[in-house]
């Protein structure tokens, strides 16, 4: 599996991936619009952005290349949801970009990528 790490902690977001999933996933860093491109392209599999909200500069670039329905606000300002929660979000899907925000980073991206490479293996939500 590849992912892109875009956004505001982009180089936390590859260092804890590189980390706790470094047999599972490769990480890239992009600008987003290459990210978003190579995804499209099928050349990497998915998109993880971080930003301020969550929802505004962390998925810009990938709702203007993929489509809106392509993407998922994972967190939102005041709203950090749960691993369990993280995990529904994924297996009820088939999103390529994922954003959250800045502040996250550290809760939401091994839940997210856990629920990512699980799904990838056909484990049951």
């Amino acid at each position: 599996m590849k992912i892109e790490c875009c956004g505001l902690t982009s180089t936390q977001t590859k260092q804890i991936i590189d980390k706790e999933f470094a047999d599972k996933v490769e990480t890239l860093i992009d600008p987003d619009m290459v990210a978003a491109r190579k995804v499209k392209a099928g050349e990497v599999d998915y998109y993880l952005g971080s930003c301020m909200t969550g929802g505004g500069g962390s998925l810009a670039t990938a709702i203007m290349v993929l489509g809106y329905g392509n993407c998922l606000v994972v967190s939102k300002q005041g709203k950090c949801p749960s691993e369990k929660e993280v995990r529904h979000m994924v297996y009820n899907g088939n999103h390529k970009a994922f954003g959250y925000v800045k502040t996250h980073t550290e809760q939401i991206v091994p839940a997210l990528v856990k629920a990512l490479t699980d799904k990838a293996e056909g484990k049951p939500e």
